[in-house]
């Protein structure tokens, strides 16, 4: 029996909030999925705000903040499921990180799943990532979930998004995946300062000329560790690249020059595995649509062996979505994730929080 499941992500690059509807049908226990609709609401300028300062927050306001987030997000799933008359078993939604410390044991994603439920009268899972945490890991990638089941065919899954996140097939069969620095969260934050909420295709950039010393020194803020399991946190960002990049006196075109030559030669970097061989590399995320950035990796692979391909629209912009819905589905049907090995936690784990809908 086929399951229709709403994913939804706020991510790290604050573009709004994503909302996917998928259906998913296990086939002989192979999944059979389908995007059937998506969209993007763009966040109100005091959400966006406020979601952008909340690490800073008091316990009592990043509560209500919680709260308040959540309520938001299910009056626009609510009125999103009116608009199309879709049926929907289950909501399934990331919420928006504020802290993610492995490290210290915990992570904090945001959007209170008990106000989505009662906001939609449907049944909702949020807090996907802090059983895999608690169980020792990084809390992160979980997009290798998606990519092993639903996305099968590449050598390598690269997410432009406000992380720049791999997930790959190594040479052995073996999986391996790990966030290789910032990406969208730096890129957009530059293009504010210029006056616009991103640097569409890259065309500010193109307009800069790469600071060689700004770039060496932002790849050296992240080194290559081998692909071993490696999160990122959104503080983390701010404490690096952007404190160093609001302090640099630079004009902001050559800033977002020389960001986006370091994350190209990042990028090119950590896929060093695929050196003398050939590679098919889906690309996702709202970088996927940054011209200049792809062009500055098309001219770092050569000879022409890592192939990039570009999906449709749909997926580029809504795979995380995707992911989170299957791992809504995932954990409805008490199915663990399978990637403690890539996450370094000591036993696979089924996340989620579940939030029953009031009947």
């Amino acid at each position: 029996m086929a399951d229709h499941i709403i994913g939804i992500m706020s991510g790290s690059s604050l573009d709004g909030l994503d909302m996917a509807l998928c259906r998913f049908e296990l086939l002989n226990s192979v999944p059979e999925w389908t995007l059937l609709e998506a969209q993007t609401r763009p966040f109100p300028p005091a959400f966006y705000q406020d979601l952008y300062s909340a690490p800073s927050c008091s316990g009592f306001e990043l509560m209500k903040l919680d709260a308040e987030f959540g309520k938001y997000i299910g009056t626009e799933i609510h009125k999103w499921i009116l608009q199309h008359g879709m049926t929907v078993d289950l909501i399934a939604s990331h919420g928006h990180t504020v802290f993610h410390e492995p490290a210290l044991g915990f992570t904090t994603q945001i959007g209170s799943g008990a106000h989505i439920a009662f906001a939609t009268g449907i049944d909702t899972i949020t807090s996907f990532r802090s059983a895999d945490v608690a169980a020792g890991g990084q809390g992160a990638p979980f997009a290798p979930v998606a990519d092993k089941d639903l996305f099968p065919g590449y050598d390598a899954y690269l997410n432009l998004g406000g992380i720049a996140n791999v997930s790959m097939i190594m040479p052995n069969g073996l999986w391996k995946a790990w966030d290789i620095g910032p990406c969208n969260q730096a890129l957009n934050h530059l293009a504010r300062k210029a006056g616009h909420p991103y640097d569409e295709g890259g065309q500010l950039a193109r307009s800069g000329t790469v600071n060689m010393s700004i770039a060496d020194q932002l790849i050296a803020m992240f080194p290559f560790k081998d692909g071993q399991p490696k999160g990122l946190s959104n503080a983390e960002v701010q404490s690096t690249w952007i404190q160093f990049l609001d302090a640099s006196g630079v004009e902001v075109a050559d800033l977002l020059a020389s960001v986006t030559d370091a994350i190209a030669r990042m990028i090119h970097i950590h896929l060093q595995a695929f050196y003398g061989k050939e590679a098919k590399v889906l690309v996702t995320g709202g970088g996927a649509f940054n011209t200049f950035l792809l062009e500055r990796l098309e001219e770092l692979n050569v000879p022409d062996q890592i192939k990039m391909h570009i999906p449709s629209p749909a997926v580029i912009n809504y795979k995380e979505c995707v992911l989170m819905a299957w791992l809504g589905y995932l954990t409805m049907h008490n199915k663990s994730y399978g990637i403690a090995h890539l996450t370094g936690a000591s036993s696979d784990t089924i996340g989620g929080a579940f939030f029953k809908a009031k009947r």
